[in-house]
């Protein structure tokens, strides 16, 4: 049985094609895990990923949650905690990239509200200075206790995709999570200084492939499996 969705803020829309492709990322994750596994989830948001996924992995399991933003986390943690899986849920408050140091983080001028839009490098008013840091430093400094390994990787950060890639290579070598769902909005990537093709091309260099399934049509994200 598929874990049921979470309540949707009135900023999901689901009439916007991230919206549709939401609940197909949550099937293809939830059958890629099990009880006890571990999830990451870079760019967690409200937890739009993280409670269901915290179901499927049960209370045997962990769910590792970065979200940046103190408002953000705060609707997170109290979801969780209504939903009874906030003990599996490890929530870090910082944004991940390619380094240590941090970075202003801002609404998208369009839709100053909307949680989900808010990016490292967007040109809009600001929400908070967040703290980045490398996810490979964290590991390497004992700060993040990886000893059983990471299962799946959900990575939405509008925009600083690969720049979150490049600080968890050694994670993504050294642990080969099952599977790695990564937004690839072209526009986003740009704005960042990446592009799709670079995405791909990173990945096929830790030794991962797009998943090759014509049914579920994929637009806004690539899932991408061991090769």
């Amino acid at each position: 049985m598929r874990p049921e969705q979470p309540a949707r803020s009135a900023a999901f829309d689901r009439s916007t094609p991230c919206a549709a492709e939401h609940p197909i990322l949550i099937g293809l994750l939830a059958d890629a895990l099990g009880t006890g596994d571990v999830f990451l989830d870079v760019g967690a948001n409200t937890g739009l990923f993280v409670l269901p996924i915290a179901e499927v992995v049960g209370r045997e399991g962990r769910v590792l949650a970065f979200e940046p933003a103190r408002d953000a986390a705060r609707l997170l943690r109290s979801a969780a905690r209504a939903r009874g899986v906030l003990f599996q849920v490890s929530l870090y408050e910082m944004a991940l990239g390619d380094e240590t140091g941090s970075h202003e983080l801002r609404a998208d001028p369009a839709l100053p509200e909307d949680t989900t839009k808010r990016s490292l490098y967007v040109d809009g008013p600001v929400v908070a200075e967040v703290p980045v840091r490398a996810f490979d430093e964290l590991v390497r400094s004992g700060e993040l206790d990886l000893a059983r390994g990471i299962d799946a990787v959900k990575i939405d950060v509008e925009g600083a995709e690969v720049r979150v890639l490049a600080g968890m290579r050694e994670t993504l070598e050294r642990h080969r999570p099952r599977i790695v769902v990564i937004e690839t909005i072209e526009g986003h990537l740009n704005r960042a200084g990446s592009s799709v093709s670079e995405v791909d091309a990173f990945m096929r260099d830790v030794g991962y492939g797009r998943m090759n399934d014509d049914t579920h049509r994929l637009e806004l994200n690539a899932v991408f499996v061991p090769i």
